[in-house]
Formats: structure tokens, C-alpha cells, sequence
């Protein structure tokens, strides 16, 4: 089985790797992800992996976290993987998703490593944040 990373304060690459993985491991089972991104909570100093999909908005979110937990049960036992508890999943019609999209557009099927901090997006500041793919 794989082993949950311990998410921090500090964004690690063990984050961003499993991360990225989680992507790909999605895209394989055909989950429509347009934009997925590590989000930091200044109010609880702690990051958040945010994953946007049309499939959240038509199955619901408790279908697209089961989706998730499936592709982690996938991941190689030596592998690391995001806990479902450091992860949140939204419509792409959330208004951060939106935003985001607005700032930084990436390929559909980009898993790209693009940090943004410490920004303004129409009014709404982001402390930081590291986009893997923002599209529609």
C-alpha cells in the first residue's frame, strides 16, 4: 500500500510529486480534471491540493473522492500519496477556479509546475499557490 505524505506548512517536493502523480493517475481513469493546484490557508497554515472537474458538478463531490481514492489505491506501495483529507474537489465553476483560470491558463493536458504568490486576482489575494493545470 502507499504511504500518505505529511503536508506542512512548507510546500515539499514529496507534496508536489505526489501531487503531479495523483494527475496523471487521473487522467488515466478519464476524470476530466481542468484544473488542479496546491492551495496554501494562511488561516490554518497548511496547503490543500484543489482538483476541478465537470464530473464533481454532474456525479457530485462524494463520486469524484472516491475516484481519488481509487487512483491512490493504484499508486505503486513505495509510492507517496496525498491523503483524501489533504485534498478538496470542486466544479469548475468554483469562483477560486475561475480566478485561477483567469491568471494562469495552462494545456488541458499539461501537468505543468507554476508557482503563484502572493497575488491579487480581481480583488481576491492568493498567498501561494503551485498550479499543475488550469483549463476549460
Amino acid at each position: 500500500m502507499a504511504k500518505d505524505i505529511l503536508v506542512t506548512e512548507v510546500l515539499s517536493e514529496n507534496m508536489t510529486k505526489s501531487g503531479a502523480e495523483l494527475i496523471r493517475r487521473l487522467d488515466k481513469s478519464k476524470s476530466e480534471v481542468k484544473t488542479a493546484l496546491w492551495l496554501y490557508f494562511p488561516e490554518e497554515k497548511n496547503w490543500k491540493l484543489i482538483i476541478a472537474s465537470p464530473l464533481v458538478g454532474k456525479s457530485g463531490p462524494k463520486a469524484f473522492y472516491k475516484r481519488i481514492i481509487d487512483s491512490n489505491n493504484d499508486a505503486n506501495k513505495d509510492e507517496y500519496v496525498v491523503s483524501i483529507n489533504d485534498i478538496g474537489v470542486a466544479n469548475i465553476d468554483h469562483p477560486i477556479i475561475q480566478l485561477m483560470k483567469f491568471a494562469i491558463g495552462t494545456g488541458a493536458n499539461d501537468i505543468s509546475d507554476i508557482r503563484f504568490s502572493r497575488n491579487t486576482i480581481n480583488g481576491t489575494f492568493i498567498e501561494d499557490s503551485l498550479i499543475y493545470r488550469s483549463s476549460t
